[in-house]
């Protein structure tokens, strides 16, 4: 696998252009986030290409700045394989992935179409325009040339490539990013209401610069303050702590959406974002079960049931996580399964709740029963499904 990756200049004016802001960054720290993400573990930028903004994003993410080589060292490359990149052009990491784990020589047909291209050197090519890599002198010409002369290595990555030469570009990279930014098991509740709303979130944290994991604490304090108006039992505080679980899930999204776009996931992130998601679900949980207690004189036992539910689930859930919506070996329990554990079934369970409560409050405790044995229901069956012969031996998938 090729293990590094270069940015070069495809004309004099990519010094501009790789400046113009894509998703609150410059496009030249975009190509770097994409070449990272792909597997790179070194990429050389030239020092023409440093600016305040540049150096201010750098400083914002570890694994960037861990990966970055300004080409004024006289070690920033090795005399091997290497991925050039345009430093004022985007295509997605899954394809540069491709590109990395191929053998040197493949170019990517969009960029080569575009007058940018993507290319993967051997360790003649990179030789022969190390020189202007360093300076920054523009390559489009050379490698263009070099890309039509490889041309039985092109590959054609079937997704978007953007070359950013000016604001209209800029805009259009910002939007193929935006689209990327969805998880394989979002719901479409999620697709169609969360990830709409968590982008003005994620647009404003990215401009002032606020860590994700700054996020994830405030939706778990929203989801709390969601709790405590549920846990009272009246249908206005249900209704508003409805609302307020819409936010802290949003705010759940924003924080992926800003580590991602930043390139600062973390282990620690990760860990924060489950406990986070367990306490609120937990909370919610037990509210319920106070608020029928309280309504009804039953159901608060259920409630403590089922937060114990949710809790085991979320354990299950990290050790087994739920498979993708297009994965091949995945059943017809596992959507079922998928879609108990959802926010949407989450939902769902409150929305009954609501109108249990508007309309036959006596039955609560009842509901509540069934919201407990639903919670372990989902646990004991998806610890059962994974641990079964042919799927995996326990271990995660």
């Amino acid at each position: 696998m090729i293990r590094q990756a270069a940015l070069y200049l495809v004309s004099a004016d990519d010094i501009q252009a790789a400046r113009l802001p894509v998703a609150g960054r410059p496009a030249a720290f975009r190509a770097i986030v994409s070449a990272v993400r792909a597997g790179a573990r070194r990429v050389a930028v030239p020092p023409v290409l440093r600016s305040p903004d540049l150096e201010t994003a750098l400083a914002g993410s570890p694994s960037a700045r861990a990966a970055l080589v300004w080409l004024d060292d006289a070690s920033a490359l090795t005399a091997e394989p290497t991925l050039l990149l345009p430093a004022a052009a985007l295509a997605p990491a899954a394809v540069l992935t491709r590109m990395l784990q191929a053998p040197p020589g493949q170019v990517l047909a969009e960029s080569h179409v575009a007058g940018a291209p993507i290319l993967t050197a051997d360790a003649a090519l990179l030789a022969s325009v190390y020189g202007d890599l360093v300076k920054g002198a523009p390559l489009g010409a050379v490698l263009i040339r070099e890309a039509g002369a490889r041309a039985t290595g092109a590959m054609r990555g079937d997704r978007w490539f953007v070359r950013v030469t000016d604001t209209r570009g800029a805009a259009e990279a910002d939007t193929r990013l935006w689209g990327e930014l969805g998880s394989v098991i979002d719901t479409r509740l999620d697709t169609a209401v969360h990830r709409r709303l968590s982008k003005y979130v994620t647009r404003v944290a990215v401009a002032l610069g606020i860590p994700p994991n700054a996020i994830t604490v405030g939706s778990g304090v929203v989801g709390l303050g969601a709790a405590a108006l549920m846990a009272r039992g009246d249908v206005g505080p249900l209704v508003g702590g409805l609302l307020l679980y819409l936010a802290a899930v949003v705010l759940d999204h924003s924080d992926g959406e800003v580590a991602r776009l930043t390139l600062t996931e973390s282990a620690i992130g990760e860990w924060l974002d489950i406990v986070v998601d367990t306490i609120v679900h937990t909370a919610l949980a037990l509210a319920l079960g106070l608020a029928a207690q309280h309504v009804s004189g039953g159901g608060l036992g259920a409630g403590i049931v089922a937060a114990v539910g949710v809790i085991a689930s979320a354990v299950v859930g990290k050790r087994w996580p739920p498979t993708p919506a297009a994965a091949t070996a995945r059943g017809p329990l596992d959507g079922l399964l998928d879609g108990l554990t959802s926010r949407d079934g989450f939902y769902a369970m409150l929305i009954v709740f609501i109108v249990v409560r508007a309309l036959a409050p006596a039955g609560l405790p009842v509901l509540m029963l069934v919201v407990a044995v639903g919670t372990h229901a989902y646990w004991v069956a998806r610890a059962a499904l994974s641990i079964r012969p042919g799927r995996g031996g326990g271990k995660r998938p």
